[in-house]
């Protein structure tokens, strides 16, 4: 079993990580990975459109942003449902479960901040 945390939020390109993830585990093994709702980078704390999709902060962000970012939050990237659970398809995975789950920020009033996928090799 892998267990995969949000950590795809501070990978930029992932989908090297799901073929990995297959080449490593054993016929019948399951991989748990849970990654942010993309749709929560639209979004600033008053809940403002403030940043495209994909968001990739090495792109959208100029130099004094990025550093900020990076001194105060950490560089994140938003990645789309087609490379978080199509990346996992592609890579050989059969999904066999998904759960969502709530943050307690403003935005999860609305919708839910994470998502996890249960795929088996």
């Amino acid at each position: 079993m892998i267990f995969h945390p949000v950590s795809n939020t501070y990978i930029q390109d992932i989908m090297p990580l799901w073929k990995e993830c297959y080449r490593i585990l054993k016929k019948g093994g399951h991989l748990l990975a849970g990654f942010t709702n993309p749709d929560v980078y639209l979004f600033d704390e008053d809940l403002k459109v403030v940043n495209k999709l994909p968001y990739d902060p090495l792109i959208d962000l100029n130099e004094e942003e990025r550093e900020d970012v990076i001194k105060n939050e950490g560089l994140q990237f938003s990645h789309s449902f087609e490379t978080q659970i199509g990346g996992q398809l592609k890579a050989g995975f059969k999904l066999i479960d998904l759960y969502e789950d709530k943050d307690s920020d403003t935005l999860s009033q609305y919708m839910s901040a994470f998502i996890a996928t249960r795929a088996v090799k």
